[in-house]
């Protein structure tokens, strides 16, 4: 599973906390909470499910729903989703469901006796993405010989057209993680690639510091059209906890959100001062 997808977003969490004022305690205690994630020309494999916990208990603590029978449908496809490894995850293994840009989706849960449902489209692509180098040239990095505002200018641009103000997020992955590290007597925790993430801004830039990045070498920036019903959920993550009002949820019979992205990539290179 991406956990690496939108687990810094978190904006749908409180939404385990909510209660629906139309149905009773019981009710209430057994109801799904969708987190589902389409991205186009990705796999398949970010959904989880959880239920929902009690006003002011912490929704990090939600039970996961482990059981749940999950499908996903185009038009007159359809597509039985798996049980993955991580709790409360589920994916398409097969390599026959391609998530394109304009497909409507729609997704049904059954959890609890009931069934949740849920549409999205998945939108195009960003716009005009570009970089303002594709080339970083990084000075030898020693102790004592170099200050920390100097780092400042070291930087690449990614930027993309956004006239309309509409949410996008930056993923940055280092290409080569055997490649020489940019500050001395780096260590890093794990092992793969190396991967960061941007907060979504309504700009049309974002910034890649160096103090960022880790390695030398290939680095691709991946820029990430948010849709609308991920925007709206947001937009709304910080809610007073004497609010009752329930955040936006595109999931009928159930809560959550079920929305879709579209990205468009660029990469450049990181190269030592003086090298080749």
């Amino acid at each position: 599973m991406k956990t690496r997808k939108l687990a810094f977003l978190a904006a749908s969490a409180s939404l385990a906390a909510c209660s629906d004022t139309t149905t009773g305690p019981e009710d209430d205690a057994h109801q799904v909470v969708v987190e589902a994630f389409l991205f186009a020309g990705e796999p398949v494999d970010d959904i989880r499910l959880t239920r929902t916990v009690p006003l002011g208990e912490d929704p990090a603590l939600a039970a996961t729903v482990e059981d749940a029978i999950v499908t996903l449908t185009r038009g007159s496809e359809r597509w039985l989703l798996n049980r993955l490894e991580e709790p409360g995850a589920y994916g398409y293994p097969g390599d026959d469901l391609q998530v394109r840009g304009g497909d409507l989706f729609r997704i049904e849960v059954e959890a609890f006796g009931r069934t949740a449902t849920g549409e999205t489209i998945v939108p195009g692509p960003p716009d005009g993405v570009q970089l303002d180098k594709d080339r970083l040239e990084v000075p030898e990095l020693t102790p004592g010989s170099f200050q920390p505002g100097a780092l400042q200018s070291l930087q690449v641009t990614v930027s993309w057209e956004n006239a309309g103000s509409i949410l996008h997020f930056v993923d940055v992955e280092g290409l080569d993680p055997a490649a020489e590290t940019i500050f001395p007597d780096f260590i890093r925790e794990g092992v793969g690639r190396f991967r960061i993430r941007s907060a979504p801004t309504e700009e049309n830039f974002h910034a890649i510091g160096l103090r960022q990045l880790e390695h030398l070498g290939r680095h691709r920036a991946i820029v990430y059209r948010v849709n609308q019903e991920y925007a709206d959920l947001y937009n709304n993550r910080v809610q007073d906890s004497r609010d009752l009002n329930e955040p936006p949820s595109n999931i009928q019979g159930g809560l959550g959100v079920f929305s879709a992205f579209n990205s468009v990539a660029r990469e450049f290179d990181l190269v030592r001062a003086g090298g080749s």
